[in-house]
């Protein structure tokens, strides 16, 4: 029987508050509710009320530091050789621009590449660009090639990938660095012409650009808080954030909107949780710090940062972002972490009402909020569907009801899957994380051929699985929610976290896995590269082997200026303080070995022995971090263990 409060939940009132939150904006033409803006002001000011109307309790909005983005507005205009005016309206990334007619000179660089730059004078002008920042590289490449040339500011034009439902989509991402440079987006069908035009004229254009685009550093943001109080001070986190591009109706009203729905319904079907749920709507997670690749959610970084006492009694975390409405969807997938698969699958086949099958992802990834509140040592699920493509919708013009195929019925379906989720979660006594299956994944990632001497690792990781059966058993043991069991589950959070911030780390794109992973990756693409040279297949060795190893597919494609940029930006002593620090900090430059290899293929000329030698000398390095990398998991391991020794005390 599904549970008594599906009976109160009503999509109508979720579609209002959607509606509502979508009305506020920052720019007429285009939406915009970004991070500081009026806009987002606003947004917070209505939750605040709504979630105090709906009976919310201990309703607050937590002021935090974030860098802010308002976008009012953008547009060029310029001559067609008709002798007609034509005015684009532009989509802005995270970049400062005041523009009252100003008159700019446009051109056009292909893919924004260094060799697309070649023989053409772009310094003081804007630039236009093709990209696909799935396939190729994401805008702040783009972005920092165009300033490494000299040019005034960059126009791209999504001709794949993101935003791509219709050629008058535009669309919009995190700029992942500085605001220095006016960065634009122009639909692909406006481009057409603008190509046309341009080609037409020689090759340059005049326009003008009138445009409004403001980045402050630190500014606010508003989080919103409210709970629906419990018996005990452990509490259960239920989250989403309400900043959004455009006028987006997924991405994160729909969140937003359950979750207003769900806690509405709970509240009018009297529900009484054992655990606090605390509702914390974030702003500013779309973009929120400038000048870093780690730019996306600040609001809920500096939260928990501003609340580190959350970690001692936060239990478990739920995540609704986007993917909640569309009539497409065939399967509830939601992501979590390798040690709650097998707990959270169970719960969620068992919830009814659902009109969906219920399945699992892991690991966690590094793209929302929930990946601030695991490195509490809170464990987190997130929303997700099979069956939704909406890609070439996000964070664009696209992101409406209609290209979302919106469903009453999957909106309720949401509204009931992941509300039984929180009652079900509220009614464990301990968490449903068993390490025996992250240890398992562990042994699965130790790579013979690649790793060696791993006796030591793999004695830690046997020890530390002997100690986890234990803390399975001793879970089990725990009846109700009274100082032993909270107090076990206080401990429990201490593994949770050193396994997030310690034995977890990340890759130069975002992937999340064992520490160890990047160095054995690297290790096996080098031998397979050392390998296809010594074959005399250069091919193989520069497009399938070679680009996988750390930022050798950039080196490909970028000058060394850009390319240093952003490695200096992660690294070096332009990094800036972002829920990323520490999780890269070496890389693998064979930026010059790249070079010399695309340049012996381009002339059909021999590969130098030198490059040979540089490689080798490279994959000794990797093997040597890979082995020190090894040490510290097997450390790791060993404090990990203690730590759930101390979880049977």
């Amino acid at each position: 029987m599904a549970a008594e409060f599906t009976k109160y939940i009503d999509v109508n009132y979720a579609l209002g508050v959607m509606e509502k939150l979508i009305s506020f904006q920052s720019n007429p033409e285009l939406g915009y509710r970004t991070s500081g803006s009026a806009a987002e002001f606003a947004a917070a000011d209505y939750l605040y009320q709504e979630m105090k109307r709906i009976g919310l309790k201990n309703v607050h909005k937590d002021v935090v530091t974030v860098d802010n983005f308002e976008f009012k507005h953008a547009d060029l205009t310029y001559t067609m050789g008709s002798g007609l005016k034509k005015r684009v309206v532009l989509s802005a990334f995270q970049a400062n621009c005041l523009a009252e007619d100003q008159h700019i000179k446009i051109v056009y660089v292909g893919k924004g590449r260094d060799v697309d730059y070649e023989g053409v004078d772009v310094a003081g002008k804007f630039v236009l660009v093709d990209i696909d920042m799935m396939e190729d590289w994401f805008i702040y490449w783009a972005v920092g090639q165009a300033r490494t040339k000299k040019a005034a500011g960059i126009i791209v034009v999504q001709v794949g990938g993101y935003a791509t439902y219709t050629e008058d989509t535009l669309g919009v991402q995190d700029v992942s660095t500085l605001a220095d440079l006016p960065t634009f987006s122009m639909s692909v069908r406006e481009a057409k012409r603008l190509k046309a035009e341009l080609e037409a004229a020689g090759g340059e254009i005049e326009a003008v650009l009138n445009a409004d685009v403001r980045v402050t550093n630190n500014g606010i943001t508003h989080n919103v808080v409210g709970e629906i109080p419990g018996e005990v001070d452990e509490v259960i986190y239920f989250i989403g954030h309400y900043d959004g591009y455009f006028t987006a109706f997924s991405d994160n009203p729909s969140g937003i909107g359950c979750i207003l729905g769900i806690c509405r319904a709970f509240l009018a079907s009297g529900y009484k949780p054992r655990r606090t749920i605390r509702v914390v709507m974030h702003g500013a997670e779309e973009w929120g710090i400038e000048g870093s690749r780690y730019d996306w959610a600040r609001g809920a970084t500096m939260e928990i940062r501003k609340h580190p006492e959350w970690a001692r009694n936060g239990f478990l975390l739920l995540n609704m972002d986007g993917n909640l409405i569309s009539g497409t969807a065939t399967k509830a997938v939601v992501r979590t972490s390798y040690e709650m698969v097998d707990g959270v699958q169970k719960i969620g086949e068992q919830i009814e009402g659902s009109i969906y099958p219920f399945g699992t992802m892991s690991p966690l990834w590094t793209w929302t909020e929930s990946y601030m509140y695991a490195m509490l040592g809170i464990p987190t699920v997130e929303t997700g569907y099979e069956g939704v493509y909406f890609w070439d919708s996000y964070h664009s013009t696209a992101d409406t009801r209609e290209a979302n195929d919106y469903s009453d019925e999957a909106f309720f379906s949401s509204h009931v899957l992941y509300g039984s989720l929180l009652q079900e979660f509220d009614k464990l006594d301990t968490r449903p994380v068993d390490f025996t299956a992250l240890l398992d994944k562990l042994t699965e990632s130790i790579e013979h051929e690649y790793m060696k001497d791993t006796e030591k690792l793999e004695a830690a990781v046997a020890k530390a699985r002997a100690a986890a059966v234990k803390v399975n058993e001793k879970a089990a043991s725990l009846k109700g929610l009274g100082e032993d069991t909270r107090t076990f589950n206080t401990k429990l959070s201490r593994v949770c976290a050193k396994v997030v911030n310690d034995l977890f780390g990340l890759d130069w794109y975002e992937n999340y896995d064992f520490i160890h992973a990047r160095n054995r990756n690297n290790v096996k693409l080098l031998e397979a590269v050392l390998a296809d040279l010594e074959a005399g297949d250069l091919d193989k060795a520069i497009d399938e082997d070679l680009r996988g190893v750390d930022l050798c597919w950039y080196a490909y494609n970028f000058d060394r200026e850009t390319y240093d940029f952003f490695v200096d930006q992660v690294i070096g002593d332009s990094m800036v303080d972002t829920w990323a620090v520490g999780k890269v900090n070496t890389i693998t430059d064979l930026y010059d070995t790249c070079r010399v290899l695309l340049k012996a293929r381009a002339e059909g000329t021999p590969v130098p022995e030198c490059v040979v030698a540089k490689l080798s000398e490279e994959l000794e390095k990797q093997r040597e971090e890979l082995l020190a990398k090894q040490e510290r998991e097997a450390a790791l391991l060993e404090e990990m263990t203690v730590l759930m020794e101390d979880c049977l005390a």
